[in-house]
Formats: C-alpha cells, structure tokens, sequence
C-alpha cells in the first residue's frame, strides 16, 4: 500500500529478524542488545514503512528506541484469523519461515485433543498454540504501544481506512493505493473441518479478553 510513494518493505531480511525475536522471547538479549540491533537494522534498511509480523515480540523497545515513529496494529477477529493462518499454514510452507514457525508456534503446542485430530493429520498445530500466540502478541502490543502514537486497524477494512491511515500518518491519502494483498485463495477450508462448538470455546478461552479491541 505504501511501496509507490516510499522505502516501504513486508518483512525483509527475514531470517535475521526471525532470529532476533527468538532470543528476545527466549530472554538471552540484553535491553542494549536489543536497542543496538533495532538501531543497526534501521540503519541498514533505511525504510520509512515497515510491515512485520515478528516486530511486535519487540513491542516493548521500539517506542523508546524509536520515540519519533507511529505504529498501525491491524487487527483480525479471532475466528477469520484462524481460519486464515490455518489455510495459509497447510497450503503455503515457505522454507525462510518454518524455524519461525516452529518455534513461534510450537512452544505453545502440547498435544491434541480428540475433535482436532484432523490438525494432526495435516501437520498443523493444536488451536490452543495458534490461539495462543494470537492472543499473547496482541498483549504485548497494546501493553507497549503508546497511545497517542498507535492506530489499530481492521484487517478486512485496510483499503476502506486509507483516509484514517493518512490522516493519522500526516501524509496525503493519494501516497497510499488499495492494494491490501497476500492474500490466499483457498482450495478447502482447514477450520470446516473442525466441530464449531469446539473452535468457539478454544477462541473464547484464549482471547475473549480482546473483545473491547474488536469493538464487541
């Protein structure tokens, strides 16, 4: 959306940046550590747009290594998100991203239980991991977000709230195309396979505190 007018970029330097968010999770990064890397990687990239998922396991540093920058959370219910990591995750298996995956993920995984042992069969983790990695990110970013200087956006409605990013970004509403994309166009749906009353009680356990965010 952003890469006709400026240095923009989804994820660059992918394994670097995957790494990073590891040791941060795994605690064997000092608070300078971690301030030094953010400002080596800046430098290096040069970007003025910067879209990554890992980013927001930084949460707690980039305000103060960054104090001028502002930050857009987008935001997805949990239901739609879940069905979509789930089809993005069977169909789609890029090789960059599986030790991310696996450790992002995995560590939250412990075992499935019997209505989901489809998940199993196709190789995907439990609910319970997926959902809670959801829920865990979205913590960290309202918890070290500052307000004045967030936007949070919904996914869906990315090209409806051009006009709301501009505005808030100081930049002219033009600099910014409607091409909300990476997207997936599915051939099944992971999440049919699974019994509806199950999916609702997981999605409930794990992220039923976000409905304030979501607006419900």
């Amino acid at each position: 959306m952003f890469t006709d007018h400026y240095r923009s970029a989804h994820e660059p330097n992918v394994q670097d940046l995957t790494e990073t968010a590891e040791n941060v999770i795994l605690g064997t990064l000092s608070e300078s550590d971690i301030a030094a890397w953010l400002k080596a990687r800046d430098r290096h990239l040069n970007l003025e747009v910067e879209a990554s998922h890992p980013l927001g396991y930084l949460a707690p540093w980039l305000p103060k290594v960054f104090p001028d920058a502002m930050f857009v959370i987008t935001i997805r219910e949990p239901l739609r998100w879940l069905k979509s990591r789930l089809n993005f995750h069977y169909h789609k298996t890029p090789a960059e991203w599986q030790r991310y995956r696996d450790f992002i993920w995995g560590r939250h995984h412990h075992g499935y239980r019997k209505e989901e042992a489809i998940l199993e069969e196709l190789g995907l983790y439990s609910l319970d991991a997926y959902l809670t990695q959801y829920s865990e990110q979205y913590e960290l970013l309202f918890a070290h977000l500052p307000a004045d200087r967030t936007l949070l956006l919904r996914t869906e409605q990315l090209n409806e709230s051009r006009g709301k990013l501009a505005s808030f970004l100081g930049v002219a509403t033009a600099t910014i195309a409607p091409k909300h994309e990476n997207g997936l166009v599915a051939t099944s749906n992971v999440l049919e396979l699974l019994p509806p009353d199950f999916v609702d009680q997981c999605i409930m356990k794990r992220c039923g505190w976000m409905g304030v965010h979501l607006g419900s």
